[in-house]
């Protein structure tokens, strides 16, 4: 990892530890649009609710493939949250995704018999 991915990282990191510590008392305006977007998301793919991430993903504007590389709920980067916390509808969902963005390849042979 290069440095400004660490910092990236590192930010995202901070941002989701300031939002779960605000005060439940305190009001939306108080929240950046950061801090909101990424928390949506973290509550969403807790809950594996894969229609509601991808409904949150949208009204945020944040591509699939910047949810995988960039946010981090729980110190745990999206993809490995989902998991620890049992969202096997998010986890499928988002893997294809992680796939594709690690360099994995599945080769499928769709002229094979039945």
């Amino acid at each position: 990892m290069n440095s400004l991915t660490l910092l990236r990282t590192a930010a995202l990191t901070i941002t989701v530890a300031t939002s779960l510590a605000m005060p439940a008392s305190a009001s939306k305006g108080e929240m950046s649009y950061i801090d909101r977007a990424v928390m949506s998301v973290c509550v969403e793919a807790s809950q594996d609710d894969a229609f509601g991430l991808v409904k949150t993903l949208k009204a945020y504007r944040i591509s699939k493939d910047n949810a995988v590389k960039k946010v981090v709920c729980n110190a745990q980067p999206l993809v490995d949250f989902a998991r620890a916390e049992q969202a096997h509808k998010v986890v499928k969902l988002l893997t294809p995704v992680e796939n594709r963005i690690n360099g994995n390849v599945t080769i499928k042979d769709v002229d094979a018999p039945l």
